[in-house]
């Protein structure tokens, strides 16, 4: 009679998956360019997952339980849609590439390098795997995130995945960092941890503009010294949504604001201007033609309201600015 298997045994790795890792790890080690490390990595992504998956899981699992870790010629870097295209060390390449072979067990694998593990980089990918794998867990995320941005040693010389990490505040529409978010933007002295800071801020204000600007508005502080950032944001909010009406104009007749900040909202409002970027987990999306023109024909109607407005005597000119261009705005659309 013929053994069978019974169907609740746990897969056994092949015995040569492992020792084909070993041999890919020996040759990344001896890449002589980054050329040829990054053709050792896509090799190892290709046979990981050509693996069934419950075989990859074991071979990436093993490895990574072995602390054992190869630095590689190349940085955190992403390509269109997100994937990660390079990255820095064998362990991030394959925390990465665990996600695309079983998101489920790369999730729950990544909440033991999200207590452990001194790198930024790791950090990066393993908030990535809880995204996907887990997405549920917004809380988990949120509470990762915090520390992540708590690391003054992260801070002081951010990684590039450590930057690219601040997605994950986007994903989980978290609109209570922005005060954190504003403050990092106000250093002036990390100008790529405030850059990172400014984008993020930005996409949220874009997801959730009257829960991100409300705040703004009622801690002034947050952005002293970025007044002229606080105006594109300002000028970010839709007059469509009276939320977000009402706070734009709170925002107009509060006499804190000096005249550079009000000038520069002036030359900016509407602001459409949508970076595109490749991102960690989240998808840029950039408004479609038609919902522009309806946006830019509602701020002229309410533009030319304000002028009837005694409120808004003292920005007359300002606004006279604003419909000059929104007008221009509208009739180009209509073309």
């Amino acid at each position: 009679m013929e053994a069978t298997t019974p169907a609740s045994a746990a897969p056994r790795v092949q015995p040569d998956s492992s020792e084909r890792l070993d041999e890919f790890t020996t040759a990344l080690r001896g890449a002589a360019d980054a050329d040829a490390a990054r053709r050792v990595l896509g090799e190892i992504r290709a046979y990981l997952r050509g693996l069934p998956p419950e075989i990859a899981v074991k071979v990436i699992a093993s490895f990574l339980d072995s602390a054992r870790d190869v630095a590689v010629p190349l940085e955190f870097a992403l390509e269109p849609g997100g994937s990660l295209r390079t990255a820095p060390t064998l362990r991030v390449w394959l925390l990465y590439t665990f996600t695309l072979v079983s998101p489920e067990a790369a999730a729950d694998y990544a909440r033991r390098v999200l207590a452990s593990s001194p790198s930024a980089d790791e950090w990066a990918v393993s908030l990535r795997a809880c995204a996907i794998g887990r997405p549920d867990d917004v809380a988990f995320l949120k509470a990762k995130a915090g520390e992540m941005l708590a690391r003054t040693d992260w801070r002081a010389k951010p990684s590039s995945g450590y930057l690219e990490a601040f997605d994950v505040l986007v994903h989980t529409k978290a609109n209570d960092f922005a005060p954190r978010l504003a403050q990092l933007v106000q250093d002036k002295t990390n100008r790529a941890v405030g850059h990172a800071a400014f984008l993020t801020l930005d996409r949220l204000i874009q997801q959730d503009a009257a829960a991100v600007l409300a705040q703004l508005q009622a801690q002034p502080d947050l952005m002293t010294g970025r007044e002229q950032t606080r105006a594109n944001y300002f000028a970010r909010a839709d007059v469509r949504d009276p939320a977000q009406r009402a706070l734009l104009e709170t925002y107009l007749l509060d006499p804190r604001r000096a005249p550079a900040e009000l000038d520069t909202f002036a030359g900016i409002y509407p602001n459409a201007n949508f970076m595109v970027s490749n991102n960690l987990i989240t998808r840029t999306i950039t408004p479609a033609h038609d919902d522009l023109a309806a946006h830019d024909r509602e701020a002229l109607r309410v533009v030319e309201a304000w002028l009837a407005d005694p409120r808004f005597a003292t920005q007359r000119e300002r606004i006279e600015a604003m419909r000059h261009r929104l007008r221009n705005f509208v009739q180009q659309m209509g073309k």
